[in-house]
């Protein structure tokens, strides 16, 4: 195994964010679609770009290929700006519904300087020229928002409303700023006093836009066609196949991609004539590429290079220099990991679940052992007598027992609805599964008589626990009837009481049988917070051990003996030891924690992206990271 990164965890001292943050350099492919390819510099010479994916990750590529991999957000990322020296971005992060943030970082540090949430989706995200504001544009009638970037402090710089704005520019002096509306409006401000100078209609509807040739066009794409316009007057519509613009502002001629929807591409040109005209289009190059799934979805052109970002998650090359022979674009990246989906504890090793397959391994031998292939199952559970339960979200799979030494499955039941959640419970000797199905059903699976009971049907259920006094505890939304975030239910008797716990919603909750570990998301004057909280089940003593100051609806909690997980805040895992009441954490890799598992040696982070971080169990010391390669062997990066 070749070793790249140690890092050291600093002992806990409070909940600060993005701190001692270490990224991962490879020439790994993202795990999602590419939305977004970004120079370093602004004129793109140094051969450096970002590229932002639908995987939380911003990827900074330097010429000789390599790419310093960081995961940002555990949402998509949909726009990406960079400032002026290249150190600091910008990015869009969102989930389509209610998650709509920008938040700004120092690439050097991997720290972050700045948040804003906002209630609607953001358009277009853009520096100012000298880096002087960070200008967003928002899909309301209230349009730009305008964040000084000393200090990051909204400023009013315009004195009109802009309404919905999807493209913000200013000129290099910072004197003029441009605004483009879906509307048509093609709108210049004079930056310093915030007045309107000038108010153009232009085409509507125009997505992909970009000023080029010092300002003096501007172009955009509708309905497979490329228009360019010159001091308000449309000079062109060029028809093209599934067009992508990959010209910046840096350059003097358009530049622009087709596709026709198989493998062939094909890069041309729009050249920029005297008296504000353009030429016919100019086949700069032709290329065989991806198609289907990992079709091209970004590109940008740099001074001598233009790259290509796919919908699989790939990074493609070319030179920017056109050629008469068609040729392959080049791609940059690899895919030579074996995504990790979830583990469990084994006596003295670890289970590894990937798409295919069941590995056992440790941090101390690294031999790696393939157990059992799987039919794609996505969850793994540890059971007695080296067999495990398998199960999947979001489908109809049947939940299976395998058992490793005899090399047999059996069907313990198949669900029917999608699968929320699927936990062990041991009550009185016997084993149970408790099953959550679409947010609204409970069922309580007998293992040993095969007997499946449905205890509860509601809405808004997040989690669900079997604890010794014989009762299921069920954490749900107060928003929902009962209007209470936790209740019982007795199995036997069917009796539902709602327990008088404050908060919105509880979710991620763990046991040892007498108390109930969990999170809890509770609204109060300064706004939404979220706490780690323990609930005696027989003096029903509810007591909040950690607070967050954020909502974090993605956390986890892990009990292991004494010591309690939570990833809360999601850049490291913390560790609190309910005995002690000592605490510390051990700091993330280059990928947001997703959960923990131990025995009795080791602690094993699982990350986001599938690779996993060995720790210790006494202290905050992160032993190693490791991928799992497509050849079933363990790479230390």
């Amino acid at each position: 195994m070749k070793k790249y990164i140690l890092i050291l965890a600093l002992l806990f001292i409070s909940f600060s964010l993005y701190s001692q943050s270490q990224s991962h350099i490879s020439t790994q492919s993202h795990q999602a679609e590419v939305t977004q390819i970004t120079p370093v510099s602004a004129r793109g010479t140094d051969g450096s770009y970002y590229t932002a994916s639908d995987d939380g990750f911003v990827i900074k590529w330097t010429f000789d290929g390599q790419g310093e991999h960081y995961q940002f957000s555990d949402v998509s990322i949909k726009l990406l700006a960079v400032a002026p020296g290249g150190n600091e971005i910008a990015i869009y992060e969102t989930d389509g519904g209610s998650i709509n943030r920008i938040t700004v970082w120092d690439w050097k540090t991997l720290s972050r300087k700045y948040i804003k949430k906002f209630s609607d989706s953001i358009t277009s995200l853009a520096y100012s020229s000298k880096g002087t504001y960070l200008i967003a544009g928002t899909a309301t009638v209230d349009g730009a928002v305008f964040i000084k970037t000393a200090g990051w402090q909204i400023v009013d710089k315009i004195k009109e409303n802009t309404g919905i704005v999807s493209y913000i520019n200013t000129s290099k002096t910072e004197k003029t700023c441009v605004f483009y509306s879906p509307s048509g409006n093609l709108s210049f401000y004079d930056f310093l006093t915030g007045k309107l100078k000038q108010k153009m209609q232009i085409v509507k509807g125009l997505t992909q836009t970009v000023m080029y040739n010092e300002n003096r066009y501007f172009a955009g794409v509708r309905d497979n066609t490329i228009y360019v316009t010159a001091s308000g007057k449309t000079i062109a519509s060029i028809p093209a196949n599934n067009p992508i613009i990959i010209s910046t502002e840096a350059d003097y001629n358009l530049f622009y991609l087709e596709n026709d929807g198989r493998s062939n591409y094909e890069i041309k040109m729009l050249e920029s004539k005297e008296g504000n005209l353009v030429s016919n289009p100019r086949l700069v190059k032709s290329m065989k590429g991806p198609r289907g799934s990992a079709i091209i979805t970004s590109a940008v052109k740099d001074a001598t290079n233009i790259y290509f970002g796919g919908k699989n998650g790939a990074v493609y090359q070319t030179e920017a220099e056109a050629t008469i022979n068609t040729t392959n674009l080049t791609e940059l990246t690899e895919n030579t990991y074996s995504k990790i989906y979830d583990m469990a504890p084994s006596e003295s090793d670890f289970y590894f679940l990937t798409t295919n397959a069941i590995f056992s391994s440790s941090y101390d031998t690294g031999v790696i052992t393939k157990l059992a292939s799987t039919s794609g199952e996505s969850n793994i559970i540890s059971y007695k007598d080296n067999s495990v339960i398998l199960w999947s979200f979001s489908d109809k799979t049947p939940v299976k027992l395998i058992d490793l030494d005899k090399k047999t499955s059996t069907v313990l039941f198949t669900p029917k609805n999608s699968v929320q959640k699927v936990r062990l419970c041991s009550v009185e000797d016997k084993d149970y599964l408790i099953e959550i199905e679409s947010n609204s059903i409970v069922n309580l699976f007998d293992i040993q008589s095969g007997k499946l009971s449905e205890i509860y049907s509601g809405t808004g259920i997040q989690d669900a626990v079997y604890m010794n006094n014989k009762l299921v505890y069920i954490a749900k939304s107060a928003a929902t009837n009962p209007q209470t975030p936790l209740l019982s239910v007795n199995p036997d008797t069917m009796e539902t009481v709602p327990l008088n716990i404050k908060g919105n919603v509880t979710y991620a909750l763990s046991t040892d049988g007498k108390t109930i570990y969990g999170l809890n998301i509770i609204s109060d004057d300064t706004g939404k917070n979220t706490y780690v909280f323990s609930f005696n089940v027989y003096t029903k003593k509810m007591t909040n051990i950690l607070r967050f100051t954020e909502e974090d609806p993605e956390a986890f909690t892990y009990l292991s003996g004494n010591t309690l997980f939570t990833n809360i805040g999601r850049n490291k895992v913390y560790c609190y030891n309910l005995s002690t009441k000592k605490r510390f954490a051990y700091n993330r890799s280059a990928s947001i924690p997703k959960t923990i598992c131990t025995n009795s040696k080791r602690a094993v982070i699982l990350n986001s992206n599938g690779s996993i971080s060995w720790c210790g169990t006494n202290d905050s010391k992160l032993l190693a990271d490791w991928y799992l390669t497509k050849d079933e062997q363990w790479y230390e990066f």
